[in-house]
């Protein structure tokens, strides 16, 4: 392994983060640096054809278009459901369920978010304005509508992230998913431990640190009896649901629902069981996942695969056109809602767009012209993956999963850093005598760590809360954080291999 090349590799990684710490940047100016700095790496120094690394990058944004438009329906839902007053009154509701202001944020912020990121809902544009209406600053609200979800992320969106790492590692998709649920207990409680970081000076601080933690361990069992006793796909979402149960049975009253309520309530009604029912329907499943969809093949390594009545973009439209029939006050602020909409959105989807680009030409530096072959000396997840397997012997576990961490830091998705990484996990441990299954394991549950640390995610979440410009402010904190946790877990994967 040449350390000039295994540290060039970690370059990206280090301006990202001095953008972020250091300068405070806003992600659109951390995605243009980030992008054009990646470009001239891997054409100068690892030797990649121009034409390969643009292809890569154009193709990294047709792979981010459902997001992009996720951002834009989930953005104009929060719009709208914030010009009319109806995303007040739906916090005000859950108020109505618990005991205090506080328990009213753990729920929406464990709750809701473990339970939607499970049924395969991206949390981020519901749960970022939900935090914002009650309450809690901007910064804060777009932190947690990630850090609520990443300690479960691995048993979530359906269990897509299982079975992708099922079939990249040739391991059985049961033993992986109990793995991980077992590593995801204690990535919850870190999770649930750094929440008060993100809101105002509260008042027994102790106290309220363990109705956390024990919120953690509610959400963190359940799911992991369910991934144990029922699958995989449905353990997130059964943590989340646990706790929103038992936070609200906790309550002194108990939620009523009246004709306003269910009238806001409708198009997260209309969301959850659209995408609830084409996940977990099999019929439906196979028609929306493996039949209606359109695939484009930009680069010839990779093919995108578009699934418009799985993901969730587009139940989020319908969502926007069933509140714009049941709000008609909206109706009358169209026009300020759409220019609203665009005006917060923009900013977010170019970063997203080009922080899609900056994975994809990391992902595919050091192939040759027209991708007809790979130089693995030249690629940069090649390179990080092998280098922190060479320098680091037998403590390689407790890397692992901080390995995760950079994977999804750099490409914005934890499935991503599955792929490159997943298959030297069954690598590393025919070589050290150790389980392949807790290796992959540990791999993805810090990828899913890694979305608290992502300029991706963050920039998904930031224009939602009212927080857009403020990116480097937030993972001035969450990169730190998103280290340590990612290395506490691999110290536990250590111990447990």
């Amino acid at each position: 392994m040449d350390p000039l090349a295994f540290f060039m590799s970690w370059t990206p990684v280090i301006l990202l983060s001095v953008l972020a710490v250091v300068l405070k940047r806003p992600a659109l100016e951390m995605s243009i640096y980030g992008a054009v700095f990646t470009l001239l790496l891997v054409v100068l120094y690892f030797d990649t054809p121009v034409s390969v690394a643009l292809l890569a990058g154009l193709d990294g944004v047709v792979t981010t278009l459902p997001l992009l438009l996720v951002i834009f329906a989930g953005i104009l839902l929060s719009s709208l459901l914030m010009e009319v007053g109806a995303l007040g009154r739906i916090v005000d509701w859950f108020m109505g369920g618990v005991k205090s202001a506080y328990h009213r944020t753990v729920l929406i912020t464990l709750g809701v978010g473990n339970f939607m990121e499970g049924a395969g809902v991206i949390a981020e544009p519901v749960v970022a304005p939900m935090l914002a209406a009650a309450g809690v600053p901007p910064r804060g609200a777009a932190a947690l509508s990630i850090v609520g979800y990443a300690g479960l992320m691995t048993l979530e969106m359906a269990g897509i992230i299982i079975t992708v790492l099922s079939l990249v590692t040739g391991l059985p998709e049961a033993e992986l998913g109990l793995a991980s649920a077992w590593l995801s207990l204690p990535a919850v409680l870190i999770m649930s431990a750094v929440v008060p970081l993100f809101l105002p000076p509260e008042r027994q601080r102790l106290r309220r640190t363990a109705l956390l933690l024990g919120c953690a361990l509610v959400a963190g069992m359940a799911a992991l009896g369910a991934a144990a006793y029922l699958s995989v796909s449905i353990s997130g979402m059964t943590g989340g649901l646990a706790l929103i149960i038992v936070l609200v049975a906790l309550g002194r009253r108990r939620l009523a629902l009246d004709r306003v309520v269910l009238r806001d309530l409708a198009p997260f009604g209309l969301l959850l069981a659209a995408l609830l029912v084409v996940n977990t329907v099999p019929p439906l499943k196979e028609l929306t996942f493996h039949r209606l969809v359109l695939q484009v093949r930009l680069i010839e390594p990779h093919t995108i695969t578009l699934r418009p009545l799985f993901s969730a973009y587009v139940y989020l439209f319908a969502a926007f056109g069933l509140a714009l029939l049941l709000q008609p006050q909206a109706r009358r602020r169209i026009d300020h809602i759409w220019r609203s909409g665009l005006a917060k959105g923009w900013r977010a989807s170019v970063a997203m767009a080009l922080f899609g680009a900056m994975g994809q030409v990391i992902a595919f530096s050091g192939y040759s012209a027209g991708f007809t072959g790979l130089q693995q000396q030249h690629n940069l997840p090649w390179i990080l993956a092998h280098g922190l397997a060479t320098y680091s012997g037998q403590y390689y576990p407790v890397l692992v999963p901080l390995l995760g961490w950079v994977g999804t830091f750099l490409t914005g998705y934890g499935v991503a850093s599955l792929m490159l990484f997943g298959q030297l996990q069954v690598q590393s441990a025919a070589v050290m005598g150790v389980s392949a299954t807790w290796l992959a394991s540990g791999l993805a549950v810090g990828a899913s760590l890694g979305s608290i640390s992502s300029p991706f995610k963050i920039a998904l979440a930031t224009p939602m809360c009212g927080a857009l410009g403020q990116e480097g402010a937030i993972l001035r904190l969450t990169i730190p954080l998103g280290v340590a946790a990612s290395l506490v877990i691999g110290v536990v994967l250590w111990l447990v291999v």
